[in-house]
């Protein structure tokens, strides 16, 4: 996908309501020199005019206002005007009316008066970074509508025409059984250029999704799921980031047990987040529940829907274990990676309680298996993996995955740098002097290197 699929983004435009004049000016003259376009109203009805003529990103209501207050009015905008994001002013008193503006106003956050300057900046900065990430998630999804769109109509026609040849139905049958198979992995093939951007979007580990997606689909074949249950494992573990590509990069970048509950709550969401966007899809219907349910607990304590045991649906129960297991190694979960040996205890104290202790005793079996080439279904033949574990199969081998060169930094153990295929450097831990070398070959070939990494601590 090149830059100019992607609509340029315009200034946004911002609504400010409140009966006092003096309160608007002093909004105006806050944002006035910042990228906006502002509009101002003395009442919500009047604000109501504007919306209907004008397309507006974000609106900053007071809470007391004559005739129509703020929930009242926020309640409206959020009826008809959904997408655009809602702030609500409003005075420590005004507690119950907040909660009224809460649930039906669908506010995004709300300041007591009088606000504080910076922070309302900040507030409103934040809402349009976010909407504007929707937005720009939405045009990619359009793209990926078309191509679906347009693989739904390819195997229609084929369809029509195993009908249309009913005399010729054994080769008829063998030439269907091949373009169904081609057409299979252009699907999977669609998915894993998708995962790929994914993980383009800053604060995203690029290397996770398929490291997810290759391991759980071992572990569902060691527990005998059906080739559907496997193939539904494959695209939810190379789609299970998919709903980060809304959540600001300050959210990324912190370890999940290090930021506050409100902002756990936010993060996971993205779980949710995921499974909206691949709704409709139906070859991803199966996907989309996974990623739903990947932060499910055993014991009934996670989330979303607090389901437990086999409530939870097994390839989501897999998809928890393996997720986890890597979020540890790289440290994403408490800001330190870990050596494979304490995130194992880790995984086994929780056994019964997070986690399922069947796919648990079927992970570790992957793990510590010998190294063998899988040969996987044709759904899985995008790549192929292999686990690795010492002769005794006593410690299982730190986990290799690839990243983007962009997300080389100082410190990264590197299994091996390579150049259209030719090692560059192999087994060390790089420095900037290494990865600015990197650069410069990279820049003076044309050629973007691979770049595969050790997780986990020695």
């Amino acid at each position: 996908m090149n830059e100019s699929s992607i609509a340029p983004q315009q200034p946004a435009t911002l609504l400010f309501v409140d009966d006092e004049p003096n309160i608007l000016r002093s909004l105006q003259r806050l944002f006035r020199s910042a990228d906006y376009v502002i509009h101002t109203a003395e009442s919500g009805a009047a604000a109501l005019e504007i919306l209907q003529q004008q397309a507006v990103d974000l609106i900053i209501s007071d809470m007391r206002m004559p005739q129509m207050n703020g929930a009242e009015f926020l309640a409206h905008a959020a009826n008809d005007w959904p997408e655009t994001i809602r702030i609500l002013l409003t005075g420590f008193a005004d507690i119950e009316s907040t909660i009224a503006a809460v649930n039906k106003g669908k506010i995004y956050s709300y300041l007591n008066k009088p606000w504080e300057d910076n922070e309302l900046k900040i507030q409103v900065a934040h809402a349009i970074e976010q909407k504007r990430m929707r937005e720009e998630r939405q045009q990619l999804f359009d793209i990926i509508n078309t191509q679906n769109a347009e693989l739904k109509d390819l195997n229609t026609h084929l369809e029509d025409k195993i009908e249309q040849r009913t005399a010729q139905l054994k080769s008829t049958l063998n030439q269907l059984d091949g373009a169904n198979k081609s057409l299979e992995k252009q699907y999977t093939d669609t998915v894993i250029a998708f995962a790929k951007i994914i993980e383009m979007r800053p604060g995203i580990k690029s290397g996770r999704s398929k490291y997810i997606a290759e391991k759980a689909v071992l572990v569902a074949r060691e527990l005998g799921m059906s080739a559907e249950e496997k193939k539904a494992i494959l695209y939810a573990g190379l789609l299970i980031q998919i709903g980060k590509m809304s959540l600001p990069d300050t959210l990324l970048a912190q370890p999940f047990y290090s930021i506050s509950p409100i902002d756990q709550h936010c993060y996971l969401r993205h779980a949710v987040e995921g499974e909206a966007l691949l709704n409709g899809l139906t070859q991803l219907k199966g996907a989309s529940l996974l990623i739903r349910h990947q932060y499910e607990r055993y014991d009934g304590s996670g989330f979303p829907d607090g389901l437990a045991k086999q409530n939870i649906p097994l390839g989501a129960r897999i998809l928890n274990v393996v997720g986890d297991y890597i979020a540890y190694l790289e440290g994403s979960m408490t800001a330190e990676a870990m050596p494979v040996s304490t995130v194992l205890s880790r995984l086994m104290v929780r056994k019964g309680s997070y986690y399922d202790p069947e796919v648990i005793d079927a992970f570790i079996k992957v793990l510590k298996d010998t190294t063998v080439e899988v040969e996987l279904p044709a759904v899985e033949k995008s790549w192929k993996t292999s686990c690795v574990v010492n002769e005794q199969a006593v410690a299982v081998a730190r986990p290799v995955i690839e990243i983007l060169w962009t997300q080389l930094r100082s410190g990264m153990e590197v299994e091996g740098v390579y150049f259209e295929n030719k090692p560059y450097i192999r087994n060390c831990i790089v420095n900037q002097k290494i990865i600015q070398t990197i650069a410069t070959l990279r820049d003076n070939t044309g050629k973007n290197p691979i770049v595969k990494i050790r997780l986990g601590a020695r």
